[in-house]
């Protein structure tokens, strides 16, 4: 999977463009519509919670959107923390000890382990006393990686490295990232946080990979200190802990104010004395387990029905112990609840690795690729829907929001959730995380690591073949800037069998592949909706057969910096919504002005690129447009007329005053790293219209390592 993103703190176009979102927030153009939508919308949702329970047969589903109804944060905020403040003070407290046994002591590094069953919260405290202002001032860096289960030495070395010196490693060795990082420690004091940290299987964390780890800290000023949070006392054990602190259950007490906030609008509870009772005995069953109480609050929010709470509380799955797969009955219900549409956008997460950051503007695309996100009025741009298909999840906390800005939603996907999502989707998907024991001809989805395609130089990944009907092959990276240097060996080969064996192929990812050609015949995937070649660097031209694939509604050809003409006949995929490149030429080429359906257009590292040229500057559906580091870029006009979102980055010589032309409807507009001594009248009028509601501005004189900078993605790669 191929990211386009702006990155904090990154120096690289990988990390400089990301997560901006590339639609605009639907509102309901009469407040007492738009309360009979949510009406009816409710009672759709107790229809297919019921469908469930009464084995109906599902005939139509029609969706109306909504706009989630409470408000939600991208970092944890102490006072919405409940029942672990004096779990905090204690581990503070053991921060501040000193470790050391006698002179002969060497360890300058010591350890501190949170141990807990999944979903207690151990990263949320971990978190709570990270941004500790005692720890903040006492600690002179403080660093946070997650872990996981795949405890990939050289991937820890890469981010820890890269957050102690701000600066990316990029293809830097092992013993080059070691130098750096030993000058980086030397004599500070440290906390470093290893967050969700296994010793399952070859992938989890060894004797030999912690010693190896460690001696690289022990440079690190005495008094530093390692929190680790992990499920396994093992792995406590096998990293010489100096305390071990085990998270436990909350108090019903606690458990009752978590659920009453989650479940109930502001002293809402207080109209409602029988369900709190009902209440009451549905936090019990969760067993003090606060994520389960989270997702089930989330999922009685909006039914107040005494019947609905007391078919939740009554269920036959509350019976049912938590099995070796991990997932609590609580999320089980909760999932059961959800809409029918969400129930395959939640499943396809699955083809992701744990711990995964997700982008929406990543994940929209890809959802739509499939047809799950489906508009049941002409007026509804499917990138609005597929938002709201992600607030909803939110919502339901299926997931945990990192960054919320209301144009783009950054999240993680739980441990236990992520379990979740996996379980529900055995029976068509082939994950990272899950491989099918026996080989299924009804396997649809599959995602493949790098690691796995460089394994074999001789023949495919031995579970694809099978996979006939095959719809999706992703290879999603691990958010990390390090990709394994054997990666490329017999890729060539493997996208000529991909063409030939799979021809139902809807999504297609073939982004950091080094691939040299892209063959003729990936015209004959009639099918194809989503097409990844990003970070192919030997690619010159693309074949003429890429204009047959007339469903396609998204290409990606990022840093494919050899390319210098697109194919004439480009007009003919009248269905591509989503354009990201990088083009080798002073002028983009005219045929994408042809492109009459695109929604989002994003340029990138057009280092010869000095103007529009004349074919593009009237693209009348285009709604997000992105420019990002292209130095020489002089001038910019276009007339494009349903424009809602601009973002410039890093465009230094760009002149702006003839831009506007054309735009008045504007919702946002970014600029970093570009001139801009004051507003242009285009831009002041669409800021002070009636009709626009502008959104955040960044000048250029604002330092880019001090703001808070707009993210750009389509995809998801760094």
């Amino acid at each position: 999977m191929q990211v386009l993103g702006l990155g904090t703190g990154s120096n690289t176009i990988k990390g400089k463009v990301r997560n901006f979102f590339s639609g605009r927030n639907s509102f309901v153009s009469s407040y007492k519509m738009g309360h009979r939508v949510k009406d009816i919308r409710e009672k759709l949702g107790e229809i297919a919670a019921a469908k469930a329970q009464f084995n109906l047969a599902e005939r139509s589903v029609e969706w109306h959107g909504m706009h989630m109804e409470r408000e939600t944060h991208s970092f944890v905020h102490a006072p919405d923390v409940i029942g672990r403040e004096s779990e905090k003070e204690e581990i503070v407290v053991q921060l501040f000890k000193d470790t050391h046994t006698g002179p002969g002591d060497e360890e300058n590094v010591s350890v501190i382990s949170i141990n807990g069953l999944g979903g207690l919260g151990k990263t949320t405290l971990a978190k709570l006393v990270y941004n500790d202002n005692r720890v903040v001032t006492n600690f002179e860096l403080r660093i946070r990686v997650c872990v996981s289960d795949d405890f990939d030495s050289k991937r820890l070395l890469s981010e820890i490295v890269t957050a102690a010196t701000s600066q990316k490693c990029g293809d830097e060795s092992i013993e080059q990232m070691q130098m750096k990082l030993r000058r980086a420690l030397t004599g500070k004091k440290l906390l470093l946080v290893l967050d969700d940290v296994w010793d399952k299987g070859p992938m989890g964390i060894t004797v030999k990979k912690w010693i190896d780890l460690k001696s690289l800290l022990n440079v690190a000023a005495c008094g530093s200190k390692i929190i680790v949070t992990t499920r396994n006392e093992s792995v406590a054990l096998l990293m010489g802990y100096a305390h071990m602190h085990l998270l436990k259950v909350l108090p019903l007490s606690d458990c009752m104010t978590i659920f009453v906030k989650v479940a109930f609008a502001r002293r809402e509870e207080q109209n409602h004395p029988n369900l709190m009772k009902i209440g009451e005995d549905i936090v019990k069953k969760c067993g003090g387990v606060p994520l389960a109480l989270y997702t089930l609050g989330g999922l009685l929010y909006s039914n107040k029905d005494e019947r609905y709470w007391s078919h939740v509380r009554d269920s036959d799955i509350w019976n049912l112990e938590q099995g070796s797969d991990g997932i609590l009955p609580g999320l089980k219900l909760s999932y059961d609840a959800l809409p029918v549409y969400l129930k395959p956008c939640f499943a396809f997460c699955s083809l992701f690795p744990k711990d995964y950051i997700f982008r929406s503007s990543e994940l929209i695309p890809l959802w739509m690729a499939q047809g799950f996100v489906q508009s049941s009025k002409g007026y509804q741009e499917l990138e609005d829907i597929g938002l709201e298909y992600i607030r909803k999840l939110c919502s339901r906390y299926f997931f945990q929001i990192e960054e919320d800005n209301f144009l783009f939603v950054r999240f993680r996907i739980h441990d236990l959730v992520h379990d979740l999502a996996i379980s529900t989707a055995r029976l068509e998907y082939s994950s990272l995380n899950f491989r099918p024991g026996e080989y299924s001809t009804v396997i649809r989805h599959v995602s493949i690591s790098q690691k796995e395609l460089s394994k074999d130089k001789e023949e495919d990944p031995k579970f694809l073949l099978p996979f006939e009907k095959l719809r999706t092959i992703l290879i999603p990276d691990l958010n990390s800037e390090y990709l394994p240097t054997e990666v490329g060996a017999n890729n060539q080969s493997f996208l000529k069998r991909c063409i030939s064996m799979f021809n139902y192929l809807r999504l297609l990812d073939l982004s950091n592949l080094t691939l040299k050609v892209l063959p003729s015949s990936i015209g004959n995937l009639s099918h194809l909706r989503y097409l990844d070649l990003s970070y192919n660097q030997r690619i010159k031209k693309l074949p003429d057969s890429i204009c047959k694939l007339q469903h396609l509604q998204t290409l990606l050809l990022i840093n494919c910096g050899k390319i210098k003409e697109l194919p004439e006949n480009m007009g003919n995929l009248i269905s591509l919504r989503y354009l990201a490149l990088t083009i080798n030429q002073h002028h983009l080429p005219k045929v994408i002005g042809r492109l009459t359906s695109l929604r989002t257009l994003y340029i990138t590292a057009c280092k010869y690129l000095l103007s529009f040229g004349e074919g593009v500057r009237t693209l009348p559906n285009l709604r997000t447009f992105v420019i990002v580091n292209c130095q020489n870029m002089k001038s910019l006009s276009c007339n494009m007329t349903a424009l809602e979102n601009l973002a410039i980055y890093n465009c230094s010589v760009l002149d702006l005053t003839r831009l506007g032309e054309g735009i008045r409807g504007l919702q946002s507009f970014w600029i970093v790293g570009s001139k801009l001594e004051e507003l242009p009248h285009w831009l002041q009028e669409c800021k002070h219209s009636e009709n626009v509601a502008f959104g955040i501005l960044y000048l250029s004189r604002v330092t880019p390592g001090v703001v808070r900078k707009p993210h750009f993605s389509p995809t998801n790669k760094d």
